[in-house]
């Protein structure tokens, strides 16, 4: 949820702990990350909020579960059933999806980085991300997350 990665490209780190950056903030996924067909940049640095960077810092103290992507999909019906919310738009891309439009809400003026250290080209973030409309609340709330994306504190 908190890098931005695919859900394959996330994978494929777990068996690469050299691409996390710790001094950078940033998870280097190279080439061989991404399977994407389609992809902008053949490489790309994933820049990390200071919540991500510790999490990411602990990720390798355990084993994780390696869950396909329908796995992940039932993993997540599951979580909003439990929770009783309504499970329309529960999808393995949410979170990444949910991530960079926190972070477009929350430091509107990155939104270049944003969308490199996602993989998108710009007009990918302004057609998708820059129009969403969240409460004063929700942006409060979302700020103890991203805070510290890219070196920026807000």
């Amino acid at each position: 949820m908190f890098t931005g990665m695919r859900y394959e490209e996330y994978l494929r780190f777990l068996d690469k702990q050299q691409w996390f950056y710790l001094e950078r903030s940033a998870i280097h996924l190279p080439r061989e990350a991404s399977l994407k067909q389609k992809r902008t940049q053949p490489e790309r640095y994933v820049q990390l909020s200071n919540y991500a960077l510790l999490i990411t810092e602990r990720l390798f103290d355990q084993e994780l579960p390696r869950l396909t992507r329908q796995g992940w999909r039932k993993a997540l019906l599951k979580a909003a059933e439990m929770a009783d919310i309504s499970t329309d738009g529960i999808t393995p891309k949410m979170t990444r999806k949910t991530w960079e439009s926190w972070l477009v809400c929350c430091y509107p003026a990155l939104t270049m980085q944003i969308a490199l250290s996602q993989g998108h080209t710009n007009i990918t973030a302004m057609n998708h991300y820059l129009n969403l409309s969240f409460s004063p609340s929700e942006k409060e709330d979302m700020k103890k997350y991203v805070n510290g994306f890219g070196g920026v504190s807000i």
